[in-house]
């Protein structure tokens, strides 16, 4: 927290806070992505020589209290935004995506009373930890901090007997996209996913062995990621 930020924020009349994200995508070749969960005066904020662009966020669970776990906040976003959909359905749910949460007063942007890029609350540093929940309106991350490491797992690939980890296919509307995608099957045949055939467009896989088979045949070579001999291990 910058000197500034620390004296104001013991004064009874404080500013309006402006929470603004920067979620680092330079390993995609998208560099910083900047948003803002509300426009400022109908357009961007504007900070430090940037532009943080509106965007639905919900951010939650940020607060630490010094006892138990460490916080794992969650990062809800709109789903209707084409380009981060896209970045995320094509570079594995963002999982790793460094993400920078930033906090000052409405009057040390650079459009107000009191311009200073150093004014700023202590800033937030987390990794996307897996994304929990994704519908036609939004998508919801779990955030974690770098030096949490619970959860991570050696090899990094989870052993799932029944359900496949490629990523597949998707419909834009017009045509299938293939960005991204690790499942090679761009067959003519579509199914829903409980393995019923489907209308043009809505092919859906299942991420069954069952599903694998329709597509590439019974005797086929299947590009299957689960594990299906694991459950005879003993």
């Amino acid at each position: 927290m910058s000197q500034l930020i620390a004296r104001e924020s013991q004064q009874l009349q404080q500013d309006a806070i402006v929470t603004i994200f920067e979620l680092d995508a330079r390993q995609y070749n998208d560099g910083i992505l900047r948003f803002s969960p509300e426009p400022i005066d109908g357009g961007p904020v504007l900070f430090n020589g940037y532009q943080y662009q509106p965007l639905p966020i919900t951010a939650e669970g940020f607060e630490w209290n010094g006892k138990g776990t460490l916080p794992r906040p969650t990062l809800t976003v709109t789903a209707m935004q084409i380009a981060f959909l896209s970045l995320v359905l094509s570079e594995d749910d963002l999982v790793g995506m460094p993400v920078k949460r930033l906090r000052t007063y409405r009057k040390h942007l650079d459009d107000g009373s009191d311009p200073d890029p150093d004014a700023l609350f202590p800033v937030d540093y987390y990794v996307i930890e897996r994304k929990t929940s994704q519908n036609r309106r939004q998508i919801q991350f779990e955030l974690s901090v770098e030096m949490d490491q619970e959860g991570k797992q050696i090899p990094a690939r989870q052993v799932l007997r029944d359900t496949c980890t490629q990523r597949y296919r998707w419909w834009d509307g017009s045509q299938y996209q293939y960005a991204g995608v690790t499942c090679p099957y761009a067959g003519s045949a579509e199914f829903e996913p409980n393995g019923s055939p489907a209308a043009p467009g809505e092919d859906r896989c299942g991420k069954r062995l069952s599903d694998c088979r329709l597509r590439f045949g019974q005797n086929g070579a299947l590009p299957f990621w689960g594990f299906p001999g694991v459950g005879r291990i003993r």
